[in-house]
């Protein structure tokens, strides 16, 4: 079972694909999709939702899950509020079974740690997750894959 994570912000959009085998979660990539400037608005959230789905076509990607903005945040970026809404509402028409918007508190729920820890993974603590080199990494990097593992641990539901 394959499982994406994504991370947006205004100018890219962050993405780690995991696989779980047996229990075991392995990050298959990470990477991230960079949003063309010189395109309209109309046509940025266009060419994002096209390579999101050919990702998501290319690796089997059967769960997701989108870090969004914690609803006491700031300065909430209007671009990104745009592209989170493309990308969900291509996630609910495409081949992903299942899929979460990913808040820490919803995060920390689905890998069944305190929000702390994941706050601190996100910060570059590698305690919760051993993965090597995601301290140095961006935190948009290490919160796509979080939000990977957490939706791996989406379960399929059965319907008889």
């Amino acid at each position: 079972m394959r499982s994406i994570g994504i991370r947006v912000s205004p100018s890219e959009v962050f993405y780690c694909i995991t696989e779980k085998i047996e229990g075991e979660i392995i990050i298959l990539t990470h990477d991230k999709i960079i949003i063309p400037k010189a395109l309209e608005v109309p046509d940025q959230l266009a060419y994002i939702r096209t390579n999101l789905n050919s990702i998501f076509i290319e690796f089997s990607v059967a769960y997701a899950g989108i870090r969004v903005h914690e609803g006491t945040a700031q300065n909430v970026s209007i671009e990104r509020i745009y592209l989170e809404g493309v990308i969900q509402e291509l996630l609910a028409d495409c081949s992903i079974h299942k899929y979460f918007l990913g808040t820490i508190s919803k995060i920390a729920s689905l890998v069944e740690e305190s929000t702390q820890k994941v706050k601190d993974f996100i910060d570059g603590d590698n305690e919760l997750l051993n993965v090597e080199g995601v301290s140095k990494s961006a935190k948009s990097v290490r919160e796509s894959i979080i939000t990977a593992i957490a939706a791996s641990e989406l379960e399929e539901e059965v319907i008889l």
